[in-house]
């Protein structure tokens, strides 16, 4: 009797249910990370299209101090060598034409010529015109050398912007740039494809295992909305540590504006999750309680009198 009693037990519904509690685990666990490749992948897949993003990230990587140092190197060594002044001399004036509105132009324009340069097409080379993007800072650097007792006319500084010309910017190792790029973006669009496989399978998994189909929907739903508000909350995080306005390197700042960049995407697949997560609740069938019937108590003798009266 005892070794029925054992048999019956490890027949019964609990041993049963283990396999179906088992794989319910495993579906959960794939579906989860098949969420988080999905959200990360999309994610970066709109980051690798979106141009304006990838250039602010490369403006960030050069940064405007590249430009300056070119600047105050051709300005240095073109007044010592054909104006013949002294170095110091020269140095201080760069330094002293960085807050001109001008200089900030020439900058930016300098600037911008390096981005584009990193985002040619193979074969192709990016054109600075020094002579015309230095030429508005000419009147500049000779009212400066005119306060240091140094007079230099107009004319002969414009002839050592003859001399610098057009500089070309070769891509041949920078067009590299845009070939990473590229393939990010396949190899990112590849990944959402299968994830996207996974997280069916795994859900189709899930809620057919599931004591309540509508209730896993809702869950798998919520799963997804609680995912992409937390991906978004922490790569805004990131991307504010990471900002180069607040002293960090140019490296890391290109690092912080992909990563707070497009955070978009997460609040519209977070939205869509909601709605699932909506539509399972709707549909769950709601637990009602049980109604307890109390039975009425028989009557005492007197009562009976009472009524038969």
């Amino acid at each position: 009797m005892v070794m029925g009693i054992r048999q019956s037990s490890l027949n019964g519904p609990a041993a049963r249910s283990r396999p179906r509690s088992a794989a319910l685990t495993i579906a959960l666990w794939t579906f989860g990370l098949a969420t988080s490749l999905f959200l990360i992948g999309m994610w970066g897949r709109t980051v690798a299209v979106d141009s304006g993003a990838i250039e602010a990230s490369a403006r960030t990587i050069i940064d405007s101090d590249i430009a300056t140092d070119r600047i105050n190197t051709w300005f240095e060594e073109g007044l010592t060598t054909a104006a013949g002044i002294d170095s110091e001399t020269a140095r201080s004036v760069a330094l002293a034409i960085e807050s001109k509105p001008e200089y900030q132009e020439a900058v930016d324009a300098i600037t911008a010529a390096f981005v584009n340069s990193l985002f040619a097409a193979e074969g192709d080379t990016t054109r600075v015109d020094l002579e015309r993007t230095l030429l508005p800072l000419v009147p500049v650097v000779a009212d400066e050398l005119a306060l240091r007792d140094v007079p230099v006319e107009e004319e002969r500084i414009e002839e050592l912007l003859d001399d610098a010309g057009v500089v070309e910017l070769d891509a041949g190792e920078t067009a590299s740039v845009a070939a990473v790029v590229s393939d990010a973006r396949v190899f990112l669009t590849q990944v959402v494809v299968v994830s996207i496989l996974g997280m069916l399978i795994a859900g189709m998994v899930a809620v057919s295992l599931a004591p309540q189909r509508w209730a896993m929907v809702r869950q798998l739903s919520t799963r997804v909305l609680i995912a992409a508000l937390s991906y978004s909350v922490v790569l805004q995080l990131a991307g504010w540590a990471l900002d180069p306005s607040r002293g960090r390197s140019p490296i890391s700042g290109a690092a912080g504006t992909l990563l707070s960049s497009n955070s978009h995407v997460f609040l519209m697949l977070g939205g869509l999750a909601g709605v699932g997560a909506a539509v399972g609740y709707w549909f769950t069938p709601r637990r009602r309680d049980p109604v307890i019937e109390h039975p009425m108590e028989t009557a005492d003798d007197d009562t009976r009198e009472m009524l038969s009266v």
